[in-house]
């Protein structure tokens, strides 16, 4: 029960956190309740070079988050940064993300060591996410074990092992010591480049982690593995919460196949989740998953190419038995045309997210195909596809679909501004649209689509020879958009205006490498879009140091006090 005018303010606070987080940051300033409240809401902090400094500050003022993310351009002392999270006053961390960039990171031991000896992190700790430690041996499995014993879902990670040092990597040892403690663990991430585990890790984490839910087995074609279909065998069979499953094993030889592997399927009937990649897709053993009937709503099958009519058949018979259950659909780097799509399409009523990435057959009919045949579709990510494009919009296509919320049709080459006006059309309440390396499109195109979906609130269009989209519609202003990258187009301090007085609630601004564009047009975007956060201006070649306090003093003097946040992401 709402008790005090606070207790209000912090339901709405919860309610924008929910809707992006950052809309925070600008509450904060309105006044010292507002700041208060907006500091116990905040949940998550992300760490950069550029907030390091603040981060003793950062930790006593955020006491509520729950999450920390170790961001890719650190390249410090990682060690004394963990350190600093583990003696701060942070009263209930859930998770740990090292999102590392460079693979050389030695994983910060003695920081996680502390970690652990914070009794609050201890008991609380549930999610720690390694996948940017690249150096990760079994004696850090081991410290893992001992720090977090509540830990429910772990990240690792390895690189290719060109040493040969047998310490440098992770082994069943490693894997035998981590399962043996980690009794809460509910999902493990292995991704690696030189996997030296064999069938006694996963049998292992089988017999030891009885509440595993989630197993997720990736190893790349550079690296060697020794895990067979024998070890996923007994590990589905013997996981009896699995629920979700992802083997993506880009280097197994087709002589170590048996059946066995499609034998587990089988057995997998509480499967909501499947991920596998063209090694381990065929005909027998997906007709082998619908036998098991798991009532699946994410399935992603990965990299099967020219050999898709061997499995079409197999395919067509798991989505029409999961035709209710299924939500999520993704088909990466598949040979599937227009034909192929419009018969899968019959048993696809319920899917809310399609992934069509890579597919060197599709053209406009397969997205008029989903969009009529998918009433509840959300998400649309067809990029990537090489087919040759006719005008094919016809009276058929007249359809709407107003659930589709986010478009992606980047690396289109057959798009052109006709096709992109008619898909406006058929999906008028679009937020999120990619159309980056479209190069066929123009000015014109885009500018229509914006007006004909005024309530888009992210636009990609990087490295299109656009300069200024807006450029039809100086009346027209694009009151929801927040984000535009435009990286790498032809942009100029024309166009840049036109963003400047259209976009007045623009958030975030990407015109890297954007070469036309002076100071004179980022200060025409900077004086009148008042909520600019984030400007990114590298590889400007007519910019100088000088657009910086000119920048500043333009915020200063309009609100008479400096925001001292960082939002500017700028580089010379």
């Amino acid at each position: 029960m709402v008790t005090s005018q606070d207790d209000c303010w912090e339901l709405i606070f919860q309610k924008l956190r929910e809707d992006d987080e950052r809309d925070l940051d600008s509450i904060s300033l309105v006044s010292r309740q507002f700041l208060s409240i907006s500091n116990r809401v905040k949940l998550s902090l992300k760490v950069s070079d550029k907030t390091l400094p603040l981060l003793p500050n950062l930790l006593t003022r955020f006491l509520h988050i729950k999450s920390i993310v170790i961001g890719s351009d650190i390249n410090k002392d990682i060690d004394g940064l963990v350190n600093q999270i583990a003696r701060s006053g942070v009263l209930n961390l859930q998770a740990v993300r090292f999102q590392i960039r460079c693979c050389s990171t030695e994983p910060p031991r003695d920081g996680l060591r502390a970690l652990g000896l914070n009794k609050k992190i201890k008991n609380y700790l549930k999610v720690l996410d390694c996948s940017g430690l690249c150096s990760m041996q079994d004696k850090d499995l081991v410290l893992i074990a001992d720090s977090f014993p509540r830990i429910e879902e772990l990240r690792l990670r390895t690189g290719t092992d060109k040493s040969n040092d047998v310490a440098a990597r992770i082994t069943d040892d490693g894997v035998d010591a981590l399962a043996s403690k980690l009794k809460e663990l509910t999902k493990i991430v292995f991704k690696c480049g030189a996997c030296f585990i064999t069938d006694k890790s996963l049998i292992s984490l089988s017999t030891n982690c009885v509440k595993l839910r989630k197993i997720s087995l990736y190893i790349s074609s550079r690296g060697p593995h020794y895990v067979t279909e024998d070890g996923i065998n007994f590990m589905v069979q013997h996981s009896s919460n699995l629920t979700s499953l992802s083997l993506k094993l880009w280097s197994l030889r087709h002589s170590a196949f048996s059946f066995a592997i499609g034998n587990a399927l089988a057995n997998a009937k509480n499967l909501n989740s499947l991920t596998m990649t063209q090694e381990l897709i065929s005909d027998k053993r997906i007709c082998l998953v619908v036998k098991a009937c798991p009532p699946l709503r994410k399935l992603k099958l990965v990299g099967f190419g020219p050999k898709y009519p061997e499995i079409h058949g197999g395919l067509k018979f798991l989505l029409q038995a999961c035709e209710l259950t299924l939500e999520e659909l993704t088909l990466r780097s598949w040979a599937l045309s227009n034909t192929g799509i419009s018969d899968l399409a019959h048993y696809l009523s319920n899917l809310t997210s399609i992934d069509l990435d890579g597919h060197f057959g599709l053209t406009s009919v397969t997205f008029y195909t989903l969009t009529k045949s998918c009433p509840l579709l959300e998400i649309l990510m067809m990029t990537d596809s090489r087919g040759q494009e006719i005008d094919t919009f016809s009276p058929d296509h007249l359809h709407k679909n107003y659930r589709l919320r986010h478009l992606d049709i980047s690396d289109n080459m057959w798009m052109n501004d006709t096709t992109l006006i008619n898909f406006g059309q058929v999906c008028p309440n679009l937020q999120f649209l990619g159309v980056s390396r479209c190069r066929q499109l123009t000015n014109f195109g885009i500018g229509e689509v914006l007006r004909g979906c005024p309530v888009i609130r992210q636009l990609n269009i990087d490295c299109l020879e656009v300069s200024d989209i807006f450029e039809r519609y100086s009346d027209h202003s694009v009151v929801n958009l927040k984000t535009l990258n435009a990286w790498g187009t032809q942009i100029n301090d024309k166009g840049m205006a036109m963003i400047g007085n259209g976009c007045q609630n623009l958030q975030y601004l990407d015109i890297g490498y954007c070469h036309e564009v002076t100071e004179k047009g980022v200060m025409e975007v900077v004086r009148n879009c008042s909520r600019l956060r984030d400007i990114n201006l590298i590889g400007c070649k007519k910019l100088s140091t000088n657009v910086l306090p000119q920048m500043v003093f333009s915020r200063l003097s309009r609100y008479g006090k400096l925001n001292r946040r960082s939002w500017l992401d700028m580089s010379e």
